[in-house]
């Protein structure tokens, strides 16, 4: 699905995952942490790619749901030191904390890049 660069597409690609995995018939507890997850993601990709076209895409990896968005940026999502206050920068630490696993690939066309998760379920799911 194709969305614009902007804060209000983090909402819709969060509902799309929720859309997707419940007709999946995934469990509540993988279907929020998801929406959580893909919310970080889109949040990243529009502050790289703002006002640009995004692509997200929710899919299924060996029966766990994948996450991945596309952005033109060729600039790479970092982890930074943020103090107790910060209001923002603690994204990749949200998405490493849900997810199974996390990757950075190149678009198959070399514009930009791909963000992804994949997502545990079951007896795999993160401890919390």
């Amino acid at each position: 699905m194709s969305l614009l660069g902007v804060r209000s597409s983090v909402s819709l690609a969060r509902e799309l995952v929720r859309y997707a995995l419940t007709n999946w018939g995934f469990e509540r507890s993988v279907i929020d942490d998801s929406a959580v997850v893909m919310s970080e993601i889109v949040t990243n990709a529009v502050a790289a790619a703002h006002g640009h076209t995004l692509r997200i895409r929710v899919a299924l990896h060996e029966g766990a749901p994948i996450l991945e968005c596309w952005d033109a940026s060729s600039e790479l999502p970092r982890a930074s030191a943020v103090g107790l206050d910060a209001l923002s920068g603690r994204g990749l630490a949200i998405i490493a904390a849900y997810a199974k696993d996390t990757g950075i690939r190149p678009s198959a066309n070399g514009v930009g890049k791909i963000v992804w998760a994949l997502m545990p379920t079951g007896d795999n799911a993160p401890v919390r």
